[in-house]
């Protein structure tokens, strides 16, 4: 499996200067889980510098919408049901980051 393009870039941003740490934040509704992005980051840093990095996943809450009700919720499961109508027309408000938080 090819490696997601934004870990690509955040890879390429740290080459120029390793730092000892990084923090990525993950959003709960990104393509990749935890587990998922950790083996794609250990494959893309392999033989580099970067290899030794602490690296750190702070997972980011989903939150949607209801665009019928108006509700914001946090949905389970992934799922885009509304809890209070019932509705799957969301809106996605927060969930689907990937990027570099700190190093």
């Amino acid at each position: 499996m090819s490696p997601h393009p934004r870990l690509s870039a955040i890879r390429n941003q740290l080459h120029q200067n390793p730092p000892a740490r990084v923090v990525l934040a993950l959003g709960e509704l990104f393509p990749l889980d935890e587990k998922q992005l950790r083996e794609q980051w250990r494959e893309l840093v392999a033989g580099t510098p970067l290899a030794d990095l602490a690296l750190t996943v702070r997972i980011l809450p989903a939150q949607q919408q209801c665009m019928v009700c108006f509700l914001k919720y946090h949905p389970q499961k992934k799922e885009t049901a509304c809890p209070q109508c019932g509705s799957v027309g969301a809106k996605i408000l927060s969930g689907e980051e990937l990027y570099l938080e700190s190093f």
